[in-house]
């Protein structure tokens, strides 16, 4: 009797199953809301996101480049100019090339003396200076004078006026100078002798907002002598009169454009003939060397451009 119970009771339940199972076949389940849904990205999808991700970094990287670490990452570069009639005592010698400081706005004098520091560690023969050392005038101070005195060189130390420095106070650019035992060459030449053997150092007025006069430059000088000739502005190649020779024009004033985009170049550059970017370029007369220069203007910002000292090594050809 207790066997047939349990056997009715099992036979009632696989019955009453059945029933439940056919009721759910005719309701489907419903989807649950909240389990998560595995969506596949597609492959273009991925490639798109990737791509955009990669644009981003890279626009961040470029903008931190510009604004915090290029603009005070002085590079020292190592020119070497061939001039033919170079005597043999001044064969090897080193001239470090210092421009475009612009003190005062975003520049400052710690800058500077980072700049006459490096300059002293080259240990150069010759020192020129090619123009712009400010951009305000309350940047001509006796602290001023006294980092620019302390550049150090084995032979002598030579300078010329930017266009920068007429529109702050050029005559008190001229009395700082007189102060710091670097000779201002205004349309002036100075000619420096080794066991005998002459080298020429002359300078011209700023173009833009001087008056250059390369014939008062080199007047009195023996055609013999080579001659290096410091200039702010290079578009003052192409006006040059084909007498007196030059062997060798330093010129800065461009700032290599501060931002030089890869593929195009400079966007922009404060000179009519844009070959006359930054570097070596042949000019009608002579030879002209730019250097980018140390400072900024307009913009804190310098991008695939860093700032220049050259030390120039001038050989016999």
């Amino acid at each position: 009797m207790y066997k047939r119970k349990v056997c009715n009771f099992v036979t009632q339940n696989d019955e009453n199953n059945r029933a439940l199972l056919d009721s759910a076949a005719a309701f489907p389940a419903k989807k649950d809301s909240a389990a998560p849904s595995k969506k596949k990205i597609s492959r273009r999808k991925f490639i798109k996101w990737a791509s955009a991700t990669g644009v981003a970094a890279l626009a961040g990287g470029a903008v931190i480049d510009a604004f915090f670490i290029e603009p005070h990452w002085f590079k020292v570069t190592y020119p070497v100019f061939r001039i033919p009639n170079l005597p043999p005592a001044w064969d090897g010698v080193r001239i470090a090339h210092i421009t475009d400081i612009h003190v005062g706005a975003l520049s400052n004098l710690d800058d500077a003396r980072d700049i006459v520091n490096m300059a002293n560690a080259l240990n150069p023969d010759i020192v020129v200076m090619t123009g712009d050392y400010v951009s305000r005038a309350a940047a001509i101070t006796r602290a001023l004078v006294e980092v620019i005195r302390d550049l150090r060189a084995k032979v002598a130390k030579f300078a010329v006026l930017g266009n920068h420095d007429y529109w702050t106070n050029s005559a008190a650019m001229i009395n700082l100078f007189e102060e710091t035992g670097v000779k201002m060459l205004t349309n002036r030449s100075h000619v420096l002798r080794r066991k005998g053997q002459p080298l020429c150092f002359a300078g011209v007025d700023d173009l833009m907002a001087g008056r250059p006069d390369l014939y008062r430059a080199l007047t009195g000088v023996d055609k013999q002598i080579p001659r290096i000739l410091l200039c702010h502005n290079p578009d003052f190649a192409e006006m040059m009169p084909k007498n007196p020779r030059v062997d060798m024009m330093l010129c800065g004033h461009t700032h290599g454009g501060q931002i030089k985009i890869p593929l195009i170049g400079p966007l922009v550059l404060p000179i009519t003939h844009k070959k006359y970017a930054e570097g070596l370029v042949q000019g009608p007369r002579c030879p002209v060397f730019i250097s980018r220069g140390l400072g900024m203007v307009k913009f804190p910002v310098r991008f695939n451009c860093r700032p220049e000292l050259p030390l120039i090594t001038l050989r016999r050809k």
